[in-house]
């Protein structure tokens, strides 16, 4: 296909299982991870196996800084760019309120200012391309704010409200801005996590994604079952959500 695919967060977790999925259905790909060597190893596995052309750059999305002029020089080398696909993003098991500020504003970085500044620096591209997709992932965690996750669930929050506004901004053109909310999915990210309810699997994750690539979605859960959860989690009274601990 003469068409390339974005993936910022490309190396692991969802990130590897969408770039696998779209490889595999002939898109170029350009990767960009903070693990240069991870990156380059699935690059070329994916060039090698499929038979498509894909570059991966190296970028620590947990500074503000990004590195936009490198991926702008690989994407130029390559097809048409028709998707960005935002699946970056970073946790810590000690994050909580008071949590030291360097911590926190990495956190924020890699979950919210680096996608947005990625979406903004593509939007113009992207308007020229027909059927073009911009995909954010979410996380169940940013429906209610609890002691853990607290600055990453606050970044995904802002991320999701984010993404509504492209949605807004760009009703009337070709391009299908969608956003996936998250429930547990089997990755790094998920650490030791007692979690109550299934893991779900990334690479049937990156399936569905790759069959709605097209479609005018908006918001969708994943695994779908969390929609109803999470509308519960949002209306349950103060003194109830106070006493939960997940």
């Amino acid at each position: 296909m003469s068409a390339t695919y974005l993936i910022v967060g490309g190396s692991s977790g969802l990130g590897r299982a969408l770039a696998e999925r779209f490889a595999a259905g002939g898109y170029a790909l350009v990767l960009v991870s903070s693990d240069a060597r991870d990156t380059e190893a699935l690059a070329a596995d994916l060039r090698l196996r499929h038979r498509v052309e894909v570059a991966a750059v190296a970028c620590d999305l947990a500074r503000r800084e990004v590195d936009l002029g490198a991926i702008d020089r690989a994407l130029d080398k390559l097809p048409p760019l028709e998707g960005v696909m935002m699946p970056a993003g970073a946790n810590r098991d000690d994050d909580r309120p008071g949590a030291p500020v360097e911590q926190f504003e990495a956190l924020l970085a890699a979950n919210f200012y680096a996608p947005c500044r990625v979406v903004d620096h593509y939007l113009e591209r992207l308007r020229a391309r027909p059927n073009a997709l911009i995909a954010g992932f979410g996380s169940i965690a940013a429906v209610r704010g609890r002691t853990r996750n607290a600055a990453y669930s606050a970044a995904k929050r802002a991320l999701a409200s984010y993404f509504e506004s492209v949605r807004h901004a760009l009703r009337g053109t070709s391009v299908h801005v969608q956003f996936f909310v998250l429930g547990y999915l089997d990755t790094n990210l998920a650490f030791a996590q007692d979690t109550k309810l299934p893991r779900a699997s990334p690479v049937k994750c990156a399936e569905h994604v790759f069959r709605r690539r097209h479609a005018d979605a908006g918001v969708t859960y994943y695994p779908h079952y969390w929609r109803p959860v999470c509308a519960v989690l949002r209306l349950l009274p103060w003194f109830v959500f106070r006493k939960l601990s997940f």
